[in-house]
């Protein structure tokens, strides 16, 4: 595997901690902050010596610009760890800056349709010194994301689900496609099941993919904060290690204080 697309795999997904499918109301906002600890080891056991390892932070917020419209931000920071043998490549710092655009498209009883472009950009590091962090130009990504409302099978929970093409980047074009299902177990407590999927072509083949699972709980401090943890790994893949990742939250969020009723499109 190349460093690059190893590289790729340590940035990549979004971890269990990533935000909703949904746009927020006018002057209401949602804010993730990410505390990650991982390795990726080799799928054949003679290579789980020199594992990647990294420990990262990362932040998520959502801002409600007018109904059905909502524009946003991911930053990250993160100090990964190759050892080699007798000696350690050791990088620290920004990733990239992804700022985004989310569009309600279709909302009715099966549940509300966004559609998200995103574009990501290497403000914080030096491309030069530091490729490993994130792009060295800037990409873009279109995504398609769905959440159902909150209620599933006679159960207070969600659905979600999102498609993208990243096709404006260095290198193979990517496609991704995620799922997250959230139940409530108790009256403050949500658990979430998650599966996030990576496949990469370049030349019409496949030149590496991924998927990983992840499970999650949040304890609702209160209906403005929540705190979660949740652990994820990778169950199979190409040309990519298996990550191995233990994931701490918070979340927090803030309603406008008129709510808004959004209209339904059938």
């Amino acid at each position: 595997m190349t460093p690059r697309a190893f590289a790729l795999l340590a940035m990549m997904a979004l971890p269990v901690t990533a935000g909703a499918q949904w746009t927020v109301q006018p002057g209401g906002w949602f804010n993730s902050h990410s505390f990650n600890s991982g390795r990726f080891p080799d799928r054949n056991s003679g290579n789980t010596r020199d594992a990647l390892e990294k420990e990262d932070w990362g932040t998520y917020f959502i801002y409600g610009l007018r109904e059905g419209l909502s524009v946003g931000f991911g930053q990250g920071y993160a100090h990964l760890r190759q050892p080699s043998g007798d000696s350690t490549l050791t990088t620290t710092g920004f990733g990239a800056t992804g700022l985004f655009v989310m569009k309600r498209i279709a909302q009715g009883r099966a549940g509300v349709l966004s559609i998200q472009p995103r574009v990501d950009l290497p403000l914080l590091y030096d491309t030069d010194d530091r490729p490993v962090l994130g792009p060295v130009r800037a990409e873009g990504e279109i995504r398609l994301l769905y959440g159902t409302g909150y209620g599933i099978g006679g159960r207070r929970g969600f659905i979600s689900a999102s498609a993208g093409l990243a096709a404006w980047r260095e290198g193979a074009d990517e496609v991704r496609y995620d799922l997250t299902v959230g139940l409530d177990a108790a009256s403050r407590v949500l658990i979430m099941g998650q599966a996030f999927n990576v496949a990469a072509f370049s030349d019409g083949e496949l030149a590496y993919s991924a998927t990983k699972l992840g499970a999650a709980a949040m304890f609702r401090v209160n209906r403005r904060v929540g705190l979660l943890v949740g652990y994820y790994g990778g169950v199979s893949g190409r040309n990519t290690a298996r990550e191995r990742t233990l994931s701490f939250a918070i979340w927090l969020s803030h309603e406008p204080a008129t709510p808004v009723v959004p209209a339904t499109i059938r």
